[in-house]
């Protein structure tokens, strides 16, 4: 800025056309305390000129209308305005713009693009000359003095004079900016011929450590470049240096390079480091895009040093890192689909070799050319052996047909798939399902890829599936679904004449051989009663067994009589003893017989009517066979809708317990209840559980009603046990299904739910359930018993007993059958029965009790003969829940008249009347010494 004094201001004419270039020029002289005033043109600026002289013009030359020169040589022509100094802006491109400048009188030139300084200094130069020239001198000339002489310089030489000079400084400034532009040209020479450097280094390079050394290398040899370090971005996002030379890197420093700033995304240069003393220092971004690859940081000699170049050296190197990384990327591709080709190529080779499928790829001249190890085993031809060679030959006579199929297959383009038989090389005959399929390779032409099953084993399974679904296993026999259908051919090619009978034969203890012989044996035994129905058949007969002990056979007679002849015939034959293992076995045997048509229009309704006509055999004594009658049939239904009804009962809540009380004998006190079910059926009211308990064994409803009575008596002893009633045990009858089918965890359930105490609690197992599988029964028996709830064995006698398991059961009392009591008083054997049962179960140390006691008669014998307790008609009918808490409440007992007939019992009485009567007991002892 001038400090000239504001007096002294000069006013500047300032001529120009671009409005840009005169606000520029404006801007200057402004700055340096000059009053400008602005000309769009030569014409506006001669007017301005004219109007208000200036100070000094300053011109553009190259203007529309009227140019610099034009305007100059008529300010000069004119004399009120020819002083005014007048600078032109000119290119001083060639000598014929100084000649057009004097010829037009112009005081100087300025080359454009002009330094603002240096026009400053000549303004000011050539005012001063102004100021201090005289104006006679001005008209004259000018008296100069050079080397010693005076001289006198007029006007027109002064001005040529100060073109001159104006053009000596010019020169002078120009061979100095040339001189610059040598030593620019130069250096760029030399960062050109780095930067090549540069490119050629990276261009070798192929990793991201060997370019960053290598571009520190090249950058080192920059003019002006001392130090550097290369910093990349690592895989967890820290810079790392990867080169460096001449550059410390100190983490305790603060400047942007030793904090290896990251965010960076321009060039910029910084002061002097304090790890790298006083040289200045550039950091360059290193970016692809928009993602940041590292830094690079150079250490300066000086501070002038362009930064283009070194930003085009950081580029470089970004670019070549960049092509590194995806060179690194591209290379790591390859090689991982290189390893899943292999991979690829190995699991197809393996899947080939291992797969129990057969492979087969041949070409379109039907030449082998895989031939994988399932086609070797299925085949029986090795790959060394068929591989190359011509498919035709392996199956000629299939060669046409298989040429058929190529060309089709080729032409559609879609896989064929077929099933057909092969002769394998060992003359076995394979059943394979072919997959052919159409597979170009290129160069390598048409090839035909064919995958096979071998169904073989599969047709194998087939037929024993067929058999298993049609016959039985055991015997041989068909079953009911191949028996079905051969009735029924039977009953339509029958003739008119012809009586068609089928025959159902139940055979029962089998379930002992089973026990006592062992699986092997029963089967043993199927087989040959099988064998005795084939033997027994004629030619248009047909047997099949259809369950476990059920066996149906069609017979086609003469006559319905000779159809009975041949029954008799088979039960005689099926009475004969079987010879197993060095056992005779007999079997008992009986059948039903139903005719066609007038039992059944087909088998369905033939078998339906068998199998009642047998089971009504099975039920009459001493009966073999029956007829099939249709008053069979009505019982049935009338069986089947009562079992029906009974499925719904336990959900209607028609089921009720009665309770019977149980009697000691050497007291007649109530020492126990037993829980009876009782059904009350809407419709046909009370139902007696001989009429329905043995239905719910058959149907398998018993395991449900089972649950519900044992859970009832629970729950009503412990209500009777809370309303302050005598503690009594009340007695549970468990059936064979339901001892079976997890009774322990049932029991326990049940009393955690109650609350029961399991003292109180008696369980009856039947003595065949207890017998059927001695070792479960016993296991079943010592969870029971560590439950802690008592058990008994019901209706002994009626089973087929094991004295040596009975011994080792953990039993607390058996229980005698009713039908030994009930002929007790006139049927010897049945009081010898009972007396043994009672002798034996006191020397197994257990209770006795006896069933169905109705007279006193039946009474006075258990009594004489030792048995404990009893239940029965002669005490008390099965009560319901209130008559029998009634009783217990009142502590009815066995009346004394009755007790008197036992030996225990009366000792009691009397010894009672005794100490009612005040009589010494032991006298009332005495008196009873010889009744004992």
């Amino acid at each position: 800025m001038s400090t000239r004094p504001p007096a002294l201001a000069a006013e500047i004419l300032v001529v120009e056309d671009s409005a840009t270039q005169a606000r520029a020029l404006a801007t200057v002289l402004e700055e340096n305390a000059f009053v400008v005033r602005l000309a769009a043109d030569g014409q506006a600026g001669l007017a301005s000129a004219r109007a208000q002289p200036p100070s000094l013009v300053v011109s553009d030359i190259a203007m529309p209308g009227m140019d610099g020169f034009a305007m100059c040589r008529a300010l000069k022509a004119d004399p009120a305005t020819r002083d005014i100094p007048v600078i032109l802006l000119t290119a001083l491109n060639s000598l014929y713009d100084v000649i057009r400048g004097l010829d037009c009188g112009a005081d100087n030139f300025i080359r454009k693009p002009f330094d603002p300084r240096y026009l400053v200094a000549r303004i000011e130069f050539i005012l001063a000359n102004r100021r201090f020239r005289p104006e006679e001198r001005v008209q004259l000339g000018m008296q100069v003095n050079l080397g010693g002489q005076t001289h006198f310089i007029t006007a027109e030489r002064q001005q040529i004079f100060d073109l001159l000079i104006s053009t000596y400084e010019e020169a002078i400034h120009m061979t100095e900016e040339l001189r610059e532009r040598q030593d620019q040209i130069a250096r760029s020479y030399q960062s050109l011929d780095g930067l090549y450097r540069t490119a050629h280094a990276l261009n070798g390079a192929v990793s991201a450590d060997d370019m960053a050394r290598r571009a520190l290398d090249a950058v080192l040899e920059l003019p002006g470049v001392t130090g550097a370090a290369v910093l990349l971005r690592a895989a967890d996002g820290a810079l790392q240096p990867a080169a460096i030379h001449n550059v410390t890197l100190r983490p305790d420093c603060t400047c942007p390079t030793c904090l290896l700033d990251g965010s960076l995304r321009t060039p910029q240069r910084h002061a002097a480091c304090p790890a790298n003393g006083d040289s200045p220092y550039v950091c360059l971004p290193l970016l692809a895009g928009e993602r940041e690859l590292g830094l690079l940081n150079l250490r300066l000699s000086a501070d002038d040093l362009d930064l283009n170049v070194l930003s085009t050296v950081g580029a470089q190197l970004a670019s070549a890192l960049e092509r590194a990384d995806l060179y690194a990327n591209m290379e790591a591709l390859v090689r991982e689909r290189t390893e899943a080709l292999d991979a690829e190529r190995n699991l197809f080779s393996t899947v080939v070799k291992v797969a129990g499928a057969l492979v087969c790829l041949v070409d379109a001249e039907g030449a082998i050319k895989v031939w994988n190890p399932a086609c070797e085993q299925t085949l029986g031809w090795r790959a060394d052996e068929v591989l190359g060679r011509s498919f035709w030959e392996l199956a000629p006579e299939r060669a046409a047909q298989a040429r058929e199929r190529f060309a089709r297959i080729g032409a559609d383009r879609r896989p064929m798939q077929f099933e057909e038989q092969w002769d394998a090389r060992d003359g076995t005959v394979r059943h394979i399902l072919w997959t052919v399929a159409w597979l170009p390779l290129g160069a390598q032409g048409d090839h035909y890829l064919g995958t096979g099953i071998d169904l073989t084993a599969l047709y194998g399974v087939q037929e024993k599936l067929e058999y298993a679904n049609n016959f039985d296993p055991v015997t041989g026999l068909p079953n009911r679904l191949l028996l079905r259908d051969r009735v029924q051919q039977r009953l339509v090619s029958a003739g008119a004449a012809q009586a068609v009978g089928l025959l159902c034969v139940r055979v029962g203890d089998l379930h002992r051989v089973r026990e006592l012989l062992g699986r092997a044996a029963e089967e043993t035994l199927l087989a040959g009663l099988a064998d005795r129905l084939r033997e027994l058949a004629r030619p248009g007969d047909a047997a099949g067994r259809v369950t476990d002990d059920t066996f149906q056979m069609v017979a086609v007679r003469a006559s319905v009589e000779e159809l009975a002849h041949g029954v008799h015939q088979l039960l005689a034959r099926l009475d004969e003893p079987f010879a197993i293992d060095g056992n005779e076995v007999h079997v008992e045997a009986v059948a039903g017989l139903a005719l066609y048509p007038n039992d059944g229009a087909d088998f369905d309704q033939l078998a339906q009517s068998a199998e009642l006509a047998a089971r009504q055999a099975m039920r009459a004594p001493g009966q073999r066979y029956a007829f099939y009658r249709p008053e069979l049939n009505e019982g049935a239904q009338d069986r089947f809708r009562l079992e029906s009804a009974l499925r719904r009962a336990v959900e209607r809540d028609e089921l009720c317990l009665h309770y019977q009380p149980q009697v000691a004998l050497a007291t007649g006190r109530v020492i126990g209840v037993e829980a009876l079910v009782r059904w009350r059926h809407p419709e046909l009211g009370m139902v007696p559980p001989g009429r329905f308990i043995g239905l719910a064994e058959e149907s398998g409803l018993i395991t449900a009603i089972g649950a519900w009575v044992l859970r009832t008596a629970c729950e009503q002893l412990c209500a009777w046990q809370r309303a302050g009633l005598a503690a009594v045990p009340v007695s549970v009858n468990i059936s064979a299904r339901q001892f079976n089918a997890g009774l322990p965890d049932q029991v326990a359930a049940v009393l955690a739910e109650t609350g029961l105490d399991p003292a109180w609690l008696e369980l009856e197992l039947t003595e065949t359930a207890s017998m059927d599988d001695p070792a479960h029964s016993m296991a079943t028996m010592r969870r029971l018993k560590d439950l802690g709830v008592r058990l008994a064995i019901d209706d002994f006698g009626t089973g087929y007993s094991n004295l040596n398991y009975l011994k080792r059961f953990p039993v607390d009392r058996l229980k005698l059958d009713q039908s030994f009591v009930r002929d007790l008083t006139s049927d010897p054997d049945d009081l010898a029965i009972a007396e043994a049962v009672i002798a034996m179960a006191h020397g197994l140390r257990l209770t006795v009790i006896a069933e169905g006691v109705e007279t006193a008669g039946q009474l006075a014998l258990l009594a004489r003969h030792g048995c404990d307790e009893m239940q029965g008609y002669l005490f008390s009918r099965p009560l319901e829940p209130a008559d029998c808490a009634a009783l217990l409440r009142e502590g009815r007992g066995l009346p004394a008249e009755r007790l008197r007939a036992c030996p225990y019992a009366r000792t009691v009485l009397v010894v009672d009347d005794a100490a009612a009567q005040g009589t010494p007991i032991a006298s009332a002892v005495q008196a009873l010494s010889g009744l004992t």
